[in-house]
Formats: structure tokens, sequence, C-alpha cells
């Protein structure tokens, strides 16, 4: 799903981008419904279909994304899944977000990464969005490459960048970092390709999910292995956050 014809880099410059500095106004707000869910459910494990990674997850739900350590999410915002209950948890969060970004991709979530963990290299969908990385908490030790660039994460230092090259990242920390991630369409497409790109994307997820189920009925797909069933599957692994370090 690449898109010819926008600026093609790995990392820009946050500053390019207004709405971000209106985040950044607000990041405390943001900081304390974070550490508010230490003592709340709501995350869950990082997971994506089986054949997005070799590392299959031990209980037969999905893939895992990191070959060592423990990767945790809170989800906000995901397409076509609801995450009600997590955003209640989480309602200046949410407004902020939803005031802020003018274009926003409707993917975003708060990503938790242990002491010790290795994300491994992977590449996003699509270029015609940027991911934004708003380091919170605990981000000593913590870095990411994209492309052939490696760069250190600061607190409250937002990184932009494009997901569609290939990309992972480390934390040698020893306590759980965590960054806001949130995803917004690429400043080069303008508001009707965006809006062309929405309805798209909204009818390929609907369909999608209608022609897994389809199949899952006639016994042609295994319904652990498809995406929305994994999310779904994901959301009650996690009892307590006792991965939480610092």
């Amino acid at each position: 799903d690449i898109c010819p014809g926008i600026r093609v880099q790995p990392f820009y410059d946050y500053k390019e981008f207004g709405f971000i500095q209106d985040i950044l106004d607000k990041v405390d707000d943001i900081k304390s419904e974070l550490l508010n869910l230490k003592n709340n459910n709501g995350f869950q494990p990082y997971k994506s279909q089986t054949h997005s990674s070799d590392i299959k997850s031990k209980d037969g739900i999905g893939s895992l994304a990191h070959d060592c350590g423990e990767w945790n999410v809170f989800y906000l915002f995901l397409h076509e899944i609801s995450f009600e209950e997590n955003c209640l948890k989480c309602p200046k969060t949410v407004e902020i977000i939803q005031k802020s970004v003018p274009r926003q991709y409707y993917h975003c979530f708060f990503s938790a990464v242990a002491p010790n963990t290795h994300i491994i290299s992977h590449n996003g969908p699509t270029n015609r969005k940027l991911r934004i990385h708003i380091p919170l908490i605990n981000v000593d030790g913590s870095r990411i490459r994209v492309g052939d660039e490696v760069i250190k994460f600061k607190e409250n230092v937002p990184v932009v960048f494009d997901d569609s090259f290939n990309h992972e990242s480390w934390h040698d920390g020893d306590k759980t970092r965590i960054n806001l991630i949130l995803d917004f369409w690429h400043p080069d497409l303008s508001d009707n390709e965006v809006k062309f790109f929405k309805m798209w994307q909204q009818s390929r997820l609907k369909n999608g999910k209608k022609y897994l189920e389809m199949l899952q009925n006639q016994s042609l797909c295994d319904n652990n292995d498809d995406y929305f069933s994994i999310i779904e599957k994901s959301k009650e692994i996690l009892k307590n956050n006792d991965w939480w370090i610092g």
C-alpha cells in the first residue's frame, strides 16, 4: 500500500506539525491519566496475525513482535474496534487527541515496553500516514531505528516517522518505558484524498471482517488467527499490572 507522489523520508521534525505542540502543552494531564492506569485493567499484550512474525504466542493467540522482554499496549482508537472502557479511563487524553489532531488516523495507544525488550524489525502497512511517539515515562535506555538512522527517545520530545520504513526499537532501561503513539494522515495528501482513503479503508476493513466471518462459518479459517479476534481475545489476558516496573 505505497502511495506515489508524496514525500518519502524516515524521520520528520515534529515542529513542522503545529498540532503536536498543542498535545505537549497538555502532556501533564496525559501523564496523570496514564499513571492512574497502573491500578486499572486495560493493557493487553501486543499481538498480530501469525503470518506477521515467526515468534508465536505461547497461548496460541496470534504472534509476537518482540523476541525478548514484554510489550503491552492500552488502545484508545483502533479503526473499527471499540475501546470505550479504555477511553472512559482517559477522558482528558481522548479529548486532547480529538481536539488537537486535525487529520488523525484513528490508531492511538499507550505503548508499554518492559526492561530489556527488543521489538523486532518490521514495516507498517502504508506510507499514507505518519506516526508520532511521545515518550512519557522511564525513557532512559530506549531507542528506535527507522531505515538506517537510530535515535534515542527523550522524555516529552516527540518522534515523528514514516513507519512504512523498516524499523525496530530497544529498551535497555530498568523501568517500564511508556510512550503515547498515534498516527495521522500524511501531510502531503489533500483533504479530498484523505476523505477518499478513509472511505476506502473503512470499506476494506468492514468487507475484510465479513469475509473472515464467512470463512470461519465454513471452517475454512482459524478463528484464533484473524486480526479482529486476536485483538478481542487479548483484552482479557492481563489480569493485573505486575509487569509494570517503576
